[in-house]
């Protein structure tokens, strides 16, 4: 199972898929997606790229709008990522190409919370944006149910209710409900699990792989 096919076993993450396909149909339709490094934009971008297909391009804001945005040029559904990392007028003068072009093109800006503090900076942007869609960490019931397809289908599932339950509330607890680090996490634990002849996997084990992976970061 890939980590993208993961991620999106979550429903929120399904929810905001949907409601960019949704709002994207709508020419003209103007979406935000938002949330923390982690929890999972590229995965719904990815999906939302596959749900549109060649109708739509993905590119970061600061790329659409490097040599100026010419209405003609652009496709159906504009996907602009990394939007938080641009200002208010880079946002406008995408918006206003999109506006421009005919029929009117469909536009998604995703990134991370400041995003949101840069829309509602501009009356403008505020009416042009018909929907959120905001990306959360996981709860530790959305980080079970991640393990229980990953980690837990694997050799560790053998493990007893007891000591599922204890790594399963260690992982949350790392990664804060990252579902990036969850995910992460989760699939060095399994091929710790398959290494021993009885696939048992203890809180311990995962906070030595923590350890090992934030050395490696380092």
């Amino acid at each position: 199972m890939t980590t993208a096919t993961i991620r999106t076993l979550v429903d929120s993450r399904r929810a905001a898929l949907a409601k960019l396909a949704y709002a994207v149909e709508r020419p003209g339709g103007v979406a935000l997606l938002c949330g923390p490094s982690g929890t999972g934009k590229t995965a719904v971008l990815d999906g939302l790229s596959a749900a549109v297909g060649p109708r739509a391009v993905r590119r970061s804001l600061a790329s659409w709008a490097a040599d100026g945005v010419r209405a003609a040029d652009l496709p159906e559904v504009v996907l602009a990522d990394d939007a938080h990392e641009a200002d208010v007028a880079t946002i406008l003068a995408v918006l206003d190409a999109c506006r421009s072009r005919r029929p009117e093109a469909s536009l998604v800006l995703a990134g991370e919370g400041r995003l949101l503090s840069l829309v509602s900076r501009d009356p403008r942007l505020v009416r042009a944006v018909g929907l959120r869609a905001v990306l959360r960490p996981f709860a530790e019931t959305e980080t079970r149910a991640v393990l229980d397809a990953s980690l837990f289908a694997t050799d560790a599932g053998r493990m007893s209710a007891d000591d599922r339950g204890a790594v399963a509330r260690t992982i949350h607890e790392i990664a804060a409900g990252v579902p990036a680090v969850v995910v992460r996490l989760a699939e060095f634990a399994a091929l710790v699990a398959e290494a021993r002849p009885d696939g048992i996997i203890a809180p311990a084990d995962i906070e030595a792989i923590h350890g090992r992976l934030s050395l490696h970061a380092a």
